[in-house]
């Protein structure tokens, strides 16, 4: 049974998560309401990750089977009770204010086994904090609006049509302009996120498993 559950959990689970890792949570991740339900969602898919993968090896197998069922129930009913009610009336009260929301954020995403890519809307002047992203290129691509993209303190002003890419290594901070911006940021797709054993936690060289909840930018 927990070989046949451990299939299950790679084959179906795994894929789940990362689809509402991907493309749902960031739809949300703006909202000071949902974030701390979407926060209690992927910390439930990370225990569920490292129970799995110590269930092969555990030595109360039945025990740890126990833990993972009631783990995963109660996290099915976290998600239908309480974050997919919530997700729903907020997409559906940003589809009456129309695309652009008060501050901005993601309002759209989609991805592959290989490739992430998301929609953000920011409001004039409005934009995501100053960023380095040390693992991927980027490709940002303006749908609509305008945006003044700094990049190692070069400025660039982009409007409707046009796109860039920005080097992995490089800060970037984008401004909406005085119409606001919706944009599309592509990347090759980061690992998910991963649990560090205490060793190499505790080894200041050790490589962060930390990964970027949030997606896009």
């Amino acid at each position: 049974m927990a070989a046949a559950f451990g299939d299950f959990f790679s084959t179906v689970s795994v894929p789940h998560f990362r689809e509402e890792e991907e493309t749902l949570f960031p739809l949300v991740a703006a909202s000071d309401e949902a974030r701390p339900l979407v926060v209690e969602a992927l910390l439930d898919h990370q225990r569920l990750h490292a129970l799995v993968a110590e269930l092969q090896r555990a030595a109360d197998v039945r025990g740890s089977m126990r833990e993972i069922g009631e783990l995963l129930e109660a996290h099915v009913r976290l998600e239908e009770r309480q974050l997919f009610p919530l997700i729903e009336r907020l997409a559906a009260d940003q589809l009456e204010r129309g695309p652009r929301p008060v501050a901005g954020g993601p309002v759209w995403g989609q991805a592959s086994d290989d490739l992430n890519a998301t929609l953000l809307a920011w409001a004039p002047g409005a934009g995501p904090g100053e960023q380095v992203n040390d693992e991927r290129d980027v490709f940002v691509f303006v749908v609509d609006g305008s945006a003044a993209i700094t990049i190692d303190d070069e400025l660039h002003d982009l409007r409707s049509g046009d796109a860039l890419i920005v080097a992995k290594g490089r800060r970037r901070k984008i401004t909406a302009g005085r119409a606001g911006v919706r944009y599309l940021s592509v990347h090759l797709r980061r690992p998910p996120l991963q649990i560090q054993t205490r060793s190499k936690a505790a080894d200041p060289g050790a490589t962060s498993g930390k990964d970027a909840g949030r997606r896009g930018g």
